[in-house]
This record gives structure tokens, sequence and C-alpha cells, in this order.
């Protein structure tokens, strides 16, 4: 019998650094990359989320929970897990909102149709019952134009699982297909959901009922990612702030992926949700506070994280390139899983068959300029608040919450480090000031002195 032909799981070669250092989030078939990073992110907030759901699995009640952290920093890829670890109490399904709609232009009347549209996808895939006055009652939140112009579609109705399920579906497809076209139309039905939002939570609670009846004893967990992402304060304050009753109003339990930036802002009250924990970023430098070992732990951590992806026995990187790209990488894994597809790039380039040093300083380079470019001030910071923020003492445990260094926490520019909760200037920030001759910027910021070993290679080189 012929021998099954076994997956790689690692890179063995340069080429084939860009697929085994994608910075995709791990998933069923890449979870034997899986690494864990509680200990050196300090706080344990991932296991302290999963604990919080298996605590209140039992419960009637649904549960909220808003969990943020940078982009880059391994949130869905820990999100994955919380899904792993729940999965024996909970249905979980993972939707991303960013897939369907702009982020810049998503409201909340946009979020709660989409979670309703997820809910009928999910009761139509396990044959959930819908039928009678619960059908009506859902059908008769659309527009009878609407309704009538779908049937003219030919769309038939299923009878297994629910009378209607086909066409409740085509309903909340076309809906959903208005408000992405944009213009008067997207208008038109945004101002419908508005008002009728009392409609649309019954919906989704006829809907929730009728999923959780044929999962049980289980019940079901939405995990909401992309909201994370939306850069403009006012937008994001609307969505989780200023309309946060209609969001603990859906009748689930549900993750919303939560902007870093907003974790900040005290005044609107972050307190009004319950259950809410942020993912630090991994360490490779220690806290302001004097205490050592942070660092070295979380240097650790990524190098073996790099070898999860990467064959460490040919030696395909030079162990002072990849001190290199961990520490330019600030901790940050998208970052790092750059500097390592651009070294390998390359090292391919000048007919190399290893990362040497000078192709990581050449992938930093190339980072650094894009870290240049966030700095720029936005429509509505002032360059002068900018660069009275990049020039504070970092790193600090105690940052001036400007808006400038909200909207730097944002851009990654500025980061925030484990439980005990400090700050830094990313180190490709840092580097890019220290070239810059600008009066009392480099004087105003604290620089670690570079290590004398990744210098003398860099002199011999």
């Amino acid at each position: 019998m012929t021998e099954p032909v076994k997956t790689a799981t690692q890179a063995t070669q340069l080429s084939e650094f860009s697929r085994f250092c994608s910075p995709n989030p791990l998933d069923e078939s890449t979870w034997d990359r899986f690494v864990e990073t509680d200990e050196a992110r300090g706080g344990h907030d991932v296991l302290r989320l999963i604990q919080q759901f298996k605590d209140r699995s039992a419960s009637p009640d649904p549960v909220l929970a808003v969990f943020s952290g940078h982009t880059g920093s391994g949130k869905s890829t820990e999100l994955a897990r919380v899904k792993k670890a729940l999965e024996n109490e909970y249905l979980v399904v993972a939707a991303n909102i960013a897939d369907r709609y702009s982020l810049p232009s998503i409201d909340y009347r946009q979020l709660l149709f989409y979670c309703a549209d997820r809910l009928i996808d999910v009761a139509d895939q396990v044959k959930a019952a819908i039928g009678g006055t619960e059908e009506k009652q859902l059908l008769s939140w659309f527009d009878n134009k609407e309704i009538t112009e779908v049937e003219k579609e030919g769309r038939e109705i299923k009878t297994e699982g629910g009378a209607g399920i086909d066409l409740l579906k085509s309903l909340f497809l076309k809906f959903s297909g208005k408000l992405y076209s944009g213009g008067e139309t997207k208008e038109k039905v945004s101002k419908h959901i508005e008002e009728r939002l009392d409609g649309l939570r019954l919906n989704m609670q006829i809907i929730v009922e009728a999923i959780n009846k044929k999962i049980t004893p289980k019940r079901l967990l939405l995990v909401l990612e992309g909201l994370d992402k939306i850069e403009d304060r006012d937008q994001g304050r609307k969505i989780f702030f200023e309309h946060r009753r209609q969001l603990i109003d859906i009748p689930c339990s549900i993750i919303f992926t939560f902007p870093i930036a907003l974790w900040y802002d005290q005044e609107a009250g972050m307190q009004n949700f319950p259950v809410r924990y942020v993912l630090p970023m991994i360490p490779v430098s220690d806290p302001p506070n004097g205490k050592t070992g942070k660092a070295g732990r979380g240097r650790k951590i990524l190098a073996d994280i790099v070898y999860r992806r990467i064959d460490k026995s040919p030696g395909l990187i030079a162990p002072e390139a990849l001190d290199c790209m961990i520490e330019k990488s600030g901790g940050l894994i998208r970052d790092l899983l750059y500097l390592l597809r651009e070294s390998a790039l390359g090292a391919q380039i000048g007919g190399r068959g290893k990362i040497e040093f000078h192709d990581a300083e050449d992938a930093v380079k190339r980072l650094r300029a894009e870290y240049a470019n966030r700095i720029s001030p936005s429509s509505r910071l002032a360059m002068e608040d900018v660069e009275n923020t990049l020039a504070r003492p970092w790193p600090t445990s105690a940052p001036q919450q400007t808006e400038a260094f909200k909207a730097l926490l944002q851009n990654l520019c500025i980061l925030e480090y484990n439980g005990e909760r400090w700050f830094d200037l990313h180190p490709l920030v840092r580097e890019h000031l220290e070239t810059q001759n600008v009066p009392g910027k480099k004087s105003k910021t604290k620089t670690r002195p570079k290590k004398a070993k990744a210098g003398a290679r860099s002199k011999k080189r």
C-alpha cells in the first residue's frame, strides 16, 4: 500500500516563507502553529474571557462581551482559541462585518441588521424550525413590495426545518444588498431599520430561540469581528456608546471586537460593558517600573511562534537576523511575519539560501518607511499635537490620554503592553524619530542603547 503524502507544516526553504509566514489568523488547518502567549502578555485575559462564558453557559441570559487589542496582535487567532475552548457549551459562529459592509460607513443600524442576517443563516444551517405565527412576524418586518420582488424571482419555500426559511434568507440577502449599495437606497433601508428596531429585535429573539431549541443543551454564541478596525473614533462612539442599549438588547451571547482607541474613553463609560477584556502586546523590552525578565520571556515566545512556521534544523535564519526582526517588530506578530517574508525575498534575490542580518535590516527599513507615513496627522489632529505626544518620555505607565495618543494607539505607532498596562513607541517609530532633525524630539524620547553584539555584527558586515 502506498504511504499517504504528508502535508508540510513548516517552511523548509526560503521560497515557502510567503506561505508559512502569512498574517492570516490560524484555523483548524493551521492550528499546529499555535503558541500560547498568556504568560508573556500577562493578565491572562483570554482565559478570563473563556471562563466567563463557561460559568454562564447554563444561564438563560445572554452574555455580551467586548474584546479589544491592537490590529495584528493575534486577536483573531485568540478568538479562534475561544471558539475551540467553548465548543462543548456553545455553537460558536464567527462573522466578520468587514466582509459585508464598508467599515468607514458602518453604523449601528447596519450592525444590528447584519447580526439578524447572520442569525437567519445559522437557523438554516442547523435546520431550526420557524413557522406559523413566528414566520408571519418575521415576514411582516419587510415591506410587501420586497416580499413580492423576491417571490417573483422564483424563490421556493422550503418545508424542512421550518416553512419559509428560503424566503426569509432571500429577503435578508436582498435587503442587505440595498444597504451595501450606498446612496439614496442605503439611506432609505437604514431608515426602515431605525423605524422598526423593536420589530427587528423581536425577530432576532424568535430566530435565537429556534436555534437554541435545536442545538440544546448548547447555546448560540456569535463572535463579531472587524469592528476593532474602525478608525474614526466618533463613528466608534456612536456604535458602542450612544447605541450601547441596542447592542445589549441583541438576544444571544455575543463577543464584539472593539477599537483599542475607545478603550480609554473613560468619559464615554466603558464600565457599561460588564464583560470586557483587552489583549496586550507581547513585550520585547522591559517595563518602565524597572522589573526585568518580561522582555526575555516575550522574545522567546516570539521565537517559538517563528519556529512553529519555519523548520529550525536547516538554519534558514541567522540567529542575529531573527533577534533583529523580533526586536524591531515591537512584539506585533503581524509585523514580525512581514519582516520574515521580506527578509526571505531579499535573501532569495541575493542568491542566498539563508536570511542574513543585512536581509533583516533591509526589511526593517521598508517597514520603518510605512510607520513614518502613519505619523502624519489626520484631518482631526494638528501636527503639533502628534509631535508633542511622540516627544514625551517613553516608555510610560501613565500616558496623557489625548486625542493624538488615542489616534497613535489605533494606528500602532504606540503599543500597549502586558497586564501591568504600560505603553511604548513602536520601535520603528522610535527609530524614525531619531533620524529626524526636529529640535527636542530625540532628547525628549528615551532610547535604549542597542545591543553590543547586534552593533558589532552590523559593523562586521
